[in-house]
C-alpha cells in the first residue's frame, strides 16, 4: 500500500443506515451525522481499500453509535454474469446482535458478576464464541461464589444451589451442560455454534433474573394480606 491514504470529510446529506440498534432490539433506520473516508491503493495499483467511518444516530430510540465499513478490491465477489460485487465488512461500536441486548434488570447483579456478565455478552456480540463459551462457565462458576454453594469442583457446587433452593434438579441438569460448554472452550478450543452459544447464554439470563432480579423487584410488591 502507498504509505498515506486519501481521507475525506463527507456531507453526509440524509443519507441513513439499516443496522441494529443496541437498544430497539431490531434492526431500524440510523441517520449518518458525520462521515469520513478514506480510499489506498497498492503501488502498483491492483488492490484497493475503501474505508467509511460513520457516527449514526437511530431514528427511534435517537441513540448515537458508531458504524466502520470497509471494501478491498480482494474481497470481491464475482458473480453470474461475470461483474465483480465488492462486499462490505461492516463493524459496530459498541458491539451489538440483533435480538440480543443486554438483559432487562442487568444493573441488580452484584458487582463483579456484572463485570462477567458484561464481557461475556461483549464477546457474544462481537463473534468470539470461544471466549463465550468460557464466560458462561464463568458466570456459573460466580454465581456458586456469590451463593456460597460447597462442593470440591464446579459440578458438586451446581447440584448444591439446587439443595439450597435456588434452582430446581432440572435447573442443575442444564447448568451442567452449559459446565460441559465451558470445559470444552477452555481445555479443547473448542468453538461453539452462534446457535449453541445464544442458547446458552438465554438459559444464563434465566438463572440470574431468577437468583437475582425477581427477588429484588419481587421486594418491593405490596405484601399479602394476612
Amino acid at each position: 500500500m502507498t504509505e498515506r491514504a486519501k481521507v475525506a470529510v463527507e456531507k453526509p446529506s440524509g443519507k441513513e443506515l439499516w443496522i441494529p440498534c443496541a437498544y430497539c432490539n431490531t434492526v431500524t433506520s440510523h441517520k449518518i451525522l458525520t462521515a469520513v473516508s478514506s480510499e489506498d491503493e497498492s503501488e502498483e495499483g491492483d488492490i484497493q481499500v475503501r474505508e467509511d467511518y460513520w457516527t449514526v444516530q437511530c431514528q427511534g430510540c435517537k441513540d448515537v453509535s458508531f458504524c466502520h465499513e470497509s471494501r478491498c478490491s480482494e474481497d470481491a465477489v464475482f458473480l453470474a454474469d461475470g461483474d465483480a460485487e465488492l462486499r462490505p465488512t461492516r463493524k459496530l461500536y459498541p458491539a451489538r446482535v440483533q435480538g440480543r441486548p443486554r438483559m432487562r434488570g442487568v444493573y441488580e447483579l452484584p458487582h463483579p458478576l456484572l463485570e462477567i456478565y458484561t464481557e461475556t455478552h461483549s464477546a457474544l456480540c462481537n463473534g468470539l464464541p470461544i471466549l463465550a463459551g468460557i464466560g458462561l462457565r464463568a458466570i456459573v462458576e460466580a454465581v456458586c461464589m456469590q451463593k456460597s454453594s460447597t462442593g470440591k469442583d464446579l459440578k458438586q457446587k451446581i447440584d448444591s444451589l439446587a439443595s439450597l433452593g435456588l434452582i430446581t434438579a432440572d435447573g442443575a441438569k442444564i447448568l451442567h451442560s452449559l459446565r460441559f460448554m465451558g470445559n470444552k472452550a477452555a481445555h479443547e478450543v473448542k468453538k461453539h455454534t452462534e446457535t449453541e452459544i445464544d442458547a446458552a447464554f438465554d438459559v444464563i439470563e434465566i438463572l440470574l433474573q431468577g437468583v437475582y432480579v425477581s427477588p429484588k423487584r419481587a421486594a418491593k410488591l405490596p405484601p399479602a394480606p394476612a
